[in-house]
């Protein structure tokens, strides 16, 4: 599986949980300055995704936006991502190339906001890829909210951009 290089993410490391952390971290700083949590998001993505053998691992800036997280797997089989209770949005269709493409978002709700209670936002694509039996998943998370719609426009080109050939 490849994907273009897409303006506004830039992938780090996979080679370890501690260098795929330290540079998340570094970048989160590098677009917000101070963080404090910075460092402890980034190591916390840093373990799902080696976890999970994520082959992306990067940051999806845009200017009207914080930064987000976004990590991607290829996985084998008719394995389908764990979705929680949350779901607001799937959709179905397909990526211009002509695969079929699920997208799952998950949202704050204005409960957990009023409570002041920890929240991300994150949206799920699935692509698969009927011929070979392989599956493209991608998680984008931002823990502020901030600049959402612009963030998943990025994360949309990324997707579309999935080439199982």
């Amino acid at each position: 599986m490849k994907v273009d290089l897409v303006a506004g993410i830039t992938p780090v490391s996979v080679g370890s949980v501690e260098q795929t952390a330290h540079e998340l971290t570094e970048l989160i700083i590098a677009c917000r300055g101070a963080d404090p949590d910075a460092a402890g998001s980034a190591r916390a993505v840093a373990e799902i995704a080696h976890r999970s053998s994520a082959s992306l691992v990067a940051v999806v800036r845009h200017p009207a936006a914080d930064p987000a997280l976004l990590f991607g797997v290829l996985v084998a089989g008719n394995a389908f991502p764990e979705s929680g209770s949350d779901i607001r949005e799937v959709v179905e269709g397909r990526s211009p190339l002509g695969y079929p493409v699920v997208f799952a978002e998950r949202v704050v709700t204005e409960a957990q906001l009023r409570a002041g209670e920890p929240f991300d936002c994150q949206l799920q694509a699935v692509v698969t890829d009927p011929a070979g039996g392989r599956l493209a998943v991608f998680t984008l998370s931002s823990s502020t909210g901030r600049g959402w719609l612009e963030l998943s426009g990025v994360f949309g080109r990324l997707v579309a951009s999935v080439d199982f050939g």
